[in-house]
């Protein structure tokens, strides 16, 4: 619940992308429906941490920059 306090705090000043864990098979840090919001400067939330988040923060921030559309991955 803190953890959507934040979020929802930030938006106020910020926008944000909203990465969502959608599915999962075998083995996986979280589990479908874990979320993380991704600003400029900041995130709020985990998926899991390791190469995906990284990978995932990175897409977000490049979509909040204008630079790519957000994808399901």
């Amino acid at each position: 619940m803190a953890d959507l306090l934040l979020l929802l705090e930030g938006l106020e000043a910020a926008p944000a992308c909203l990465v969502t864990v959608e599915s999962t098979q075998g083995s996986a840090p979280r589990e479908a429906g874990a979320w993380m919001a991704v600003f400029a400067d900041r995130t709020v939330g985990t998926i899991g941490g390791g190469h995906l988040e990284h990978q995932a923060m990175a897409e977000a921030r490049r979509a909040l920059a204008g630079l790519s559309a957000p994808q399901s991955q």
